[in-house]
């Protein structure tokens, strides 16, 4: 696995440094701000999310897989694997932005994948390691994917808005609140528009809980947005709110709390994303 690695590790990357070595094409600059608002993207999930490798049919996963090694030579991008499973082939590439992308994005830099060095006969070798918070990026992604394939066999379907943790800021009375939504999503499906704002639950709150506390702050803070009237400028009725999980239990605590709150509230299970888009 260590040859999927190799490459020079430059210690100091400047503008400059990026003007010179780190030549990219206008689809490949598409990924840079896809894995910017997604900070992690597994390299088979990418191909269906960039609409310029999307449309390159069955050479897109060729295509993108060289990409991908030119931008991991060039700093621009850094990339990792889950931990192979015994009997199991290898799993893809896992990509966040590196120095250079970053640069090449004017933002400030981020490392997502975190690095351990090990030296083995006196030769560095760099251990990269999984963020905590990769499943639930992982997941998020997954639904993007989802709706992507289900909207490209409907003519009349398409994702008008998909939105990645954009704040929503409001004054509650003299309360001050922060709403960030994983994604608000507009959705035209048919003769049907669908508005919602997601959020997507990997469960980690202790199971004792019979009142998920970060799930019930999540509606009550929904609740004060409603009745905020703000959101009208962006919607002609309040959004649908989801919750994505894989636990029955905070489905329905979700479903309960939403209604003894006034809100239009669904909890789903992480694998029946797609049998909710065609009941819409």
């Amino acid at each position: 696995m260590m040859s999927w690695y190799r490459r020079e590790e430059i210690e100091r990357i400047n503008r400059d440094w990026v003007d010179i070595n780190c030549k990219i094409s206008k689809r490949e600059y598409e990924l840079l701000e896809i894995i910017r608002d997604r900070k992690l993207v597994r390299r088979d999930m990418l191909e269906v999310i960039s609409p310029s490798y999307r449309q390159l049919g069955g050479n897109r996963t060729r295509i993108i897989n060289r990409s991908i090694r030119r931008m991991f030579k060039s700093m621009i991008l850094d990339k990792v694997h889950e931990p192979q499973r015994f009997m199991e082939g290898n799993t893809p590439a896992i990509l966040a932005l590196d120095r250079a992308g970053s640069l090449l994005l004017n933002i400030p830099h981020r490392q997502r994948i975190k690095h351990v060095t090990n030296t083995v006969d006196g030769v560095k070798y760099i251990d990269r390691k999984l963020p905590i918070f990769y499943s639930h990026t992982n997941g998020v992604n997954q639904l993007e994917v989802e709706t992507i394939m289900f909207c490209e066999v409907g003519s009349d379907r398409k994702v008008l808005e998909w939105v990645h943790e954009k704040p929503v800021m409001l004054f509650y009375g003299q309360e001050r609140l922060s709403i960030i939504p994983d994604i608000q999503i507009k959705l035209k499906l048919g003769r049907k528009h669908l508005c919602a704002f997601i959020e997507y639950d990997t469960g980690t709150e202790s199971q004792r809980h019979s009142r998920p506390q970060v799930i019930l702050e999540k509606i009550i803070k929904y609740r004060k947005y409603k009745l905020s009237k703000i959101w009208e400028k962006d919607y002609e009725k309040f959004p649908i709110i989801i919750l994505v999980s894989t636990d029955e239990h905070r489905l329905l605590f979700w479903n309960k709390e939403c209604k003894r709150n006034g809100l239009l509230g669904l909890g789903i299970y992480h694998n029946k994303w797609r049998d909710f888009l065609e009941s819409v």
